[in-house]
């Protein structure tokens, strides 16, 4: 056979042999490496919105109301700020506040709580102070008298109900269902102490995390550059490539990562809610594979070039 036809073809199955064969692995690559990408961006998404953060859906209007009462130099945003043993405080005497607004409106809309249960006229007010002594609530008549003063107790402690009955003896006790059977004197609101205690930590659950939950919340931010760093400066090491080459590659991974967190964190902002984190790991990935598949296509033509030219030369 012809030597040169010989070379070009021994040329031809070079390249379609090994050269596309390698190709297609690179290519490959490049993919799982978007995807991986994507996902670590993403997660950081959530490690900055979502993970410690107030359900506000879940925030009924009687809750921020009792919240704004006892706590008037406070927001409730303010609550992603504290500790696990700050927010228990805050829950404890909030449950408070909210239990006696739970009974005055449930007195106000016509409701038997106890055996109490409202006349013509009549309506139920709660203190104005938070420093109130003796009395929560007060029914009042028409004309603003007052008729009756109640205490409200949210507990679960039978020894903290019978100190306000020794501290208050002629002020009847409104509690919650979990002990009202256990003293006689006690009027029963069947209101669930665990149930508000429950309506206000549902909102705030994601507060309340375990140390290794608090750990991996402060590395997902950082998790996009540790695994560009990690995964750029593997191959390095294993001279699969330059650190210039490492370095330029990490730098356009980062790009896209920053540029789709950027997005995300811009849908957060705008209340998209878990979107963002779907945004963030779309823009990602299809970026990615986007240039991926262009850089691809490059080489192709590349070579699809040289077998013309070494095609013509022979």
């Amino acid at each position: 056979m012809n030597p040169r036809i010989t070379f070009l073809k021994s040329s031809y199955e070079s390249f379609r042999g090994r050269d596309v064969n390698d190709l297609y692995k690179h290519y490959v690559q490049k993919r799982e490496k978007a995807l991986l990408d994507s996902i670590a961006a993403a997660t950081a998404i959530n490690g900055i919105f979502f993970s410690d953060y107030i359900d506000y859906d879940k925030i009924t209007p009687e809750i921020a109301e009792a919240f704004q009462t006892s706590f008037p130099n406070l927001e409730l945003s303010d609550l992603s700020k504290m500790s696990e043993d700050q927010l228990a405080g805050i829950i404890s005497n909030w449950k408070g506040k909210l239990f006696e607004f739970n009974v005055r409106d449930n007195l106000n809309v016509g409701e038997m709580v106890g055996d109490i249960q409202l006349e013509e006229g009549q309506y139920a007010v709660v203190a104005d102070s938070l420093t109130q002594p003796g009395w929560d609530l007060q029914i009042l008549n028409a004309d603003g008298t007052v008729a009756r003063e109640l205490q409200a107790k949210a507990t679960d402690s039978l020894s903290y109900i019978n100190e306000a009955f020794e501290k208050y003896p002629d002020i009847d006790i409104i509690s919650t269902s979990e002990v009202a059977g256990l003293n006689d004197n006690l009027l029963n609101s069947d209101i669930s102490n665990e149930d508000i205690t429950n309506s206000l930590v549902d909102p705030m659950k994601s507060l309340f995390d375990s140390p290794v939950e608090n750990f991996l919340e402060d590395i997902f931010p950082m998790l996009p550059v540790l695994i560009i760093t990690t995964t750029e400066g593997r191959k390095c090491i294993m001279g699969k490539q330059t650190a210039m080459e490492g370095l330029q590659s990490g730098i356009k991974r980062g790009t896209r990562s920053a540029a789709s967190m950027g997005l995300g964190a811009l849908l957060a902002w705008m209340d998209f809610g878990v979107f963002s984190i779907g945004g963030t790991f779309a823009l990602n990935y299809f970026w990615s594979r986007h240039e991926d598949s262009n850089e691809a296509l490059k080489i192709l033509e590349k070579k699809e070039r040289e077998l013309r030219l070494l095609a013509a030369k022979y």
